[in-house]
């Protein structure tokens, strides 16, 4: 029998690389008996790091999944579904694409490094999902840990109100505030109960508390201003409440590697996070068993063995095997042949998937990662995921012909895996060009090519990929006439194009008066003035933040055509781009360099030789950190020179930042 939707929970687990994300998801799944042995990321046996690839680096790659059963003390069993993303920048799209399924989720930090570069990624990436979420401070045995800094940082950073579940005990031990009770924690993960010692500190600790929960919460208010004491299940639920109106942000502590806090974090899971009937769904849908199917593709792979399966949250219905589906917006009818249950790399039958759901269906061969899969009878088409624009790529070569062929089919299906890749072919040199956004995103893909596909791939060295835009405003009119045997061709339009801010993209606007364009051709006319700045008019390199503006034009009343249109919309804004003055733009990065105060000149040497501008230097515990600009072409081999430069002390952080005029 199912679990009914108010007794579940689907979090993801996300954080900045190494701060214990996967260790955390291990535990969680270890406590909760869904597995049996404990894996470690080091070693290379973390469950949900299940690839070589993942295996090799020692990070998390790509969203893995699993599902188990939690029952904290008093209350029924709850069916949790557990999503751990990569906390490494390159795969942000792991990030994205699961934070449009999620209802919740759990947001780790290092105690002693705080919010870190991806930290404040994530959390943006959070809020704007609409997300609600709760914070683990793992690592509370490493030195220079620190649960106030990170409360701090979590004020500073983000605004937000931070509240304090757990008061943290030189033993190790937590008190939790909300039921005054302490907890001990064995070696292989066994919660033990133990007296509290200081009850008036404890006393002190949950009364703010109690104070913070009482400003959003008018029921915990009226009990606390009449001096009455907030009973436990009066303060977790008015907790829910301002968790789920993001009011507050619960915050809970441990160092899950020692199998300390993670239980609580799951019991907190249950008490705070919200079940699926309690998120807003978009386009209106509705967590109801009774209603047409609808729900969103968030991944897509292929399968050696099971072929395409399109990984899919169902917001509302049920789907079951041999239900046929329409796949939005191409408007493909499929049959879905299995339902599958995700736990890491394995599958398990499931007779159905209900509201609240995660699964990965076979036998939707269309499906892309973004699209929508609903009944025929449900009109719906979910908002698309927009991926991360590529700005690093490599050239690729394959061995042999009969390989260049295997390899064309394999970047293929690798473009439907990973939405942030794209592929093209070099119009000079005909090399095939595979672009991605950092230098280890097309590492591990490489990798997954020679595993998976048995490809022997030569790359290039890794390069950039930049953009233009204009300096300036152009205007100007294009007569395209084509007159051979049968129709002709016929368009005259008058384009202007002009600048936009950095990163505001790309904007069409029709001035056109008195019917000198015929309304049914305008369309046509943005089509070709799109088209131009994708191509670019130098190097291949597109043109951004352009605004093109159709001023005036000529029909014929025979040979004028949406064709004809596209065609002159095309070749008048390129003349009109080279007229108004290309400037050459390169991607930058972000970058914070953590160093210790012995190494902080050597780290801005190296940051300086890499074209690195310094926006600020700020102490951490013992340690500078340095917070630059850096072109994305500099960023090469840039941690390798700096762990060389600081004797292998030297931790770098990278975030992908925009663009910028290129330095001549």
């Amino acid at each position: 029998m199912s679990t009914p939707l108010h007794r579940t929970r689907l979090f993801g687990v996300l954080a900045h690389v190494d701060a214990g994300k996967t260790t955390v998801s291990e535990r969680m799944l270890f406590a909760s008996g869904r597995i049996h042995r404990l894996g470690e990321v080091h070693q290379g046996t973390a469950t949900l790091d299940h690839t070589s690839e993942e295996k090799k680096h020692g990070i998390t790659v790509s969203a893995a999944a699993s599902s188990f059963t939690w029952q904290p003390e008093g209350l029924e069993p709850h069916h949790l579904t557990l999503i751990d993303t990569p906390g490494h920048v390159d795969f942000a799209i792991e990030v994205e694409r699961s934070l449009r399924v999620l209802d919740g989720a759990v947001v780790v930090l290092d105690a002693s490094k705080g919010v870190e570069p991806q930290t404040e990624s994530v959390w943006r990436h959070v809020t704007r999902a609409g997300v609600p979420r709760l914070v683990f401070v793992n690592k509370l045995d490493a030195p220079g840990a620190s649960v106030e800094r990170c409360l701090d940082d979590l004020r500073q950073r983000f605004g937000v109100r931070p509240v304090l579940l757990q008061s943290v005990l030189d033993d190790g031990s937590l008190v939790d505030l909300v039921s005054r009770e302490r907890f001990g924690f064995a070696v292989d993960g066994a919660v033990r109960r133990l007296p509290v010692h200081d009850a008036a500190a404890v006393a002190t600790l949950r009364e703010r508390l109690v104070e913070a929960v009482a400003e959003h919460d008018d029921e915990v208010l009226r009990v606390w201003s009449a001096d009455e004491d907030v009973s436990v299940e009066l303060l977790r639920s008015g907790l829910r409440r301002a968790t789920l109106g993001h009011h507050l942000v619960p915050v809970l502590c441990g160092a899950a590697l020692k199998n300390r806090g993670v239980p609580l974090v799951l019991d907190a899971i249950v008490h705070y996070l919200p079940s699926p009937l309690e998120r807003a769904l978009p386009a209106g849908l509705v967590a109801d068993v009774e209603r047409g199917a609808c729900g969103f593709v968030f991944k897509t792979e292929v399968d050696p063995h099971l072929g395409s399966l399109a990984w899919t949250r169902l917001f509302q219905g049920v789907v079951e095997a041999s239900d046929t589906l329409v796949v939005r917006p191409a408007n493909r009818r499929e049959r879905v042949a299995r339902v599958l249950g995700l736990h890491a790399g394995q599958f398990e039958p499931l007779r159905r998937l209900g509201p609240g759901g995660i699964a990965a269906l076979v036998g939707l061969k269309s499906a892309k990662t973004g699209d929508t899969v609903c009944a025929p009878a449900v009109e719906v088409t979910l908002e698309p995921l927009v991926a991360a624009e590529p700005v690093v790529e490599l050239a690729l070569t394959a061995k042999s012909s009969e390989q260049q062929t295997k390899l064309g089919e394999a970047l293929r299906r690798a473009c439907l895996e990973d939405p942030s890749l794209s592929v093209r072919v070099d119009a000079e040199t005909g090399q095939t060009v595979l672009c991605g956004v950092g230098e280890l995103h097309l590492s591990i893909w490489l990798e997954k090519l020679a595993r998976r596909d048995g490809l022997e791939v030569k790359s290039s060295a890794p390069a950039v990929s930049v953009r233009d835009t204009i300096s300036g405003e152009a205007t100007v009119t294009y007569r395209h006439v084509r007159q051979n045997s049968g129709p002709g061709q016929f368009a005259v339009v008058t384009v202007q194009v002009t600048p936009r801010p950095r990163a505001s993209g790309f904007h069409f606007v029709s001035a056109v008066e008195g019917g000198a364009v015929p309304a049914e051709f305008i369309p046509a006319v943005e089509r070709g003035a799109r088209n131009a700045l994708s191509r670019g008019v130098r190097d291949g390199a597109p043109v951004i933040d352009v605004e093109v503006t159709l001023l005036d034009g000529a029909v014929h009343v025979a040979d004028s055509s949406a064709l004809a249109f596209e065609v002159a919309g095309s070749l008048a804004v390129q003349q009109a781009v080279e007229q108004a003055g290309l400037v050459r733009l390169e991607p930058v990065a972000a970058v914070e360099v953590t160093v210790p105060e012995s190494h902080l000149g050597a780290a801005l040497g190296e940051v300086a030789a890499r074209r690195g501008k310094v926006q600020g230097l700020s102490q951490v515990g013992d340690g500078q950190v340095i917070s630059a600009r850096m072109p994305v072409a500099k960023t090469f081999g840039f941690v390798t020179s700096l762990r060389s430069r600081t004797e292998g002390r030297g931790v770098v952080s990278m975030t992908f930042s925009g663009f910028e005029p290129a330095s001549p």
